[in-house]
């Protein structure tokens, strides 16, 4: 009794941790995620239950008529002498019931194909036909659309022109290096090399390598305002953060640019790598990287005036300038990555942000290969 509750308990262990890796893994395939360290850790959870169960049941395993070679013995328990005309109660049929049969197997091995073909298949049932099954983003597509209606809406209130620049707290600023001789990499070369970043060495940044990336984030150019990365009406509705892990002369933690004076704000002290990664989904790299950018848009500097297309403008600038990160970053020795797979609210949180008026479009991982 107490092996079979044992075997019970094995088993939904087992049962659960294959769930587990079924769920992590339909997450992984529809949000693309990277190094997603639950789906890795079921994964490991499912090999070692596995393992236990084989190491119980490895008798079972034996062909028929195979001896123990620890006990030298059958491994079959001899068969009960019956009296002439009676059957076992328990294998009526007289098979071999310490194996599978032919057509349990087939039965198994069918419901495998059955299941892949059916999960193939089915994939798209979890992502229904947007228009049919009312996808939000299509929606809002259609409904920010130029026509007559979009043109007719100029007469509705779309609040007021909000501060072009952005300063959080009054705490003192830490002034970023001076850019001196830009690298000798053209962009042409850049734009050859960049690739997606996931993997970091374990080296600090330079203070000077972040004034770079984030001077070609954010930096004003000329006398009216305008900076490095285009703006829908030159409105620049986004704002830059700094997630510091690793930076030399830069305590760890999150930090606001102030972009007229090209300095760090502090926005909350000690380091929030292990946060990041978790609001990041478990992607570890998130949590290697010595230091990554957050980037967020501040909607009502173009709601004002662009009304239902200003998200269309503020999501395009965000690729803008996570361009200009790509390259920049590339310039000066360093990968980077943009993510956004990430819990919104746990992100807001963490470079306290409300979500609503101000909130995060996408991270970006800096650090050495």
């Amino acid at each position: 009794m107490h092996r079979r509750g044992v075997s019970r308990i094995l088993d939904a262990l087992l049962l659960a941790a294959s769930l587990a890796v079924i769920v992590t893994g339909l997450l992984v395939d529809q949000l693309d995620l990277n190094e997603f360290t639950p789906h890795r850790w079921a994964g490991y959870v499912v090999a070692l239950l596995i393992a236990v169960h084989v190491g119980r049941h490895w008798r079972w395993f034996l062909p028929p008529g195979r001896t123990d070679p620890l006990r030298r013995e059958s491994v079959r328990p001899a068969a009960v002498e019956l009296p002439e005309g009676f059957d076992d109660p328990a294998n009526p049929t007289g098979h071999d019931r310490s194996h599978p049969s032919r057509r349990g197997v087939l039965v198994a091995a069918g419901a495998g194909v059955a299941g892949s073909f059916v999960g193939w298949f089915g994939r798209s049932q979890l992502s229904p036909d947007p228009y049919a099954g009312g996808d939000v983003s299509l929606f809002y597509h259609r409904e920010s659309s130029l026509g007559l209606r979009g043109l007719l809406s100029d007469v509705a209130d779309w609040g007021r022109r909000p501060a072009p620049y952005l300063r959080v707290g009054d705490r003192p600023t830490v002034t970023l290096p001076s850019l001196g001789v830009p690298p000798a990499m053209t962009v042409a070369q850049a734009m050859q090399q960049r690739r997606s970043l996931r993997q970091y060495a374990d080296r600090a940044l330079t203070a000077e390598q972040l004034a770079w990336v984030v001077s070609a984030a954010t930096a004003i150019t000329s006398g009216e305002g305008y900076r490095t990365a285009p703006s829908a009406g030159a409105l620049y509705p986004l704002e830059t953060y700094v997630v510091a892990t690793r930076v030399d002369g830069l305590d760890p933690g999150v930090y606001h640019v102030d972009v007229r004076a090209q300095a760090l704000e502090p926005v909350r002290s000690g380091s929030v790598a292990g946060d990041l990664m978790v609001a990041g989904l478990g992607q570890d790299f998130l949590r290697q990287a010595p230091a990554g950018l957050v980037l967020t848009g501040l909607f009502q500097r173009s709601r004002w005036k662009y009304r239902e297309r200003h998200y269309r403008y503020v999501c395009w600038e965000g690729g803008h300038v996570a361009q200009n990160v790509y390259l920049a970053a590339e310039a000066v020795g360093l990968g980077a990555c943009m993510v956004g797979a990430f819990v919104d609210g746990m992100v807001n949180d963490l470079i306290r942000v409300d979500g609503r008026r101000e909130a995060a479009l996408g991270l970006i991982t800096l650090g050495h290969r």
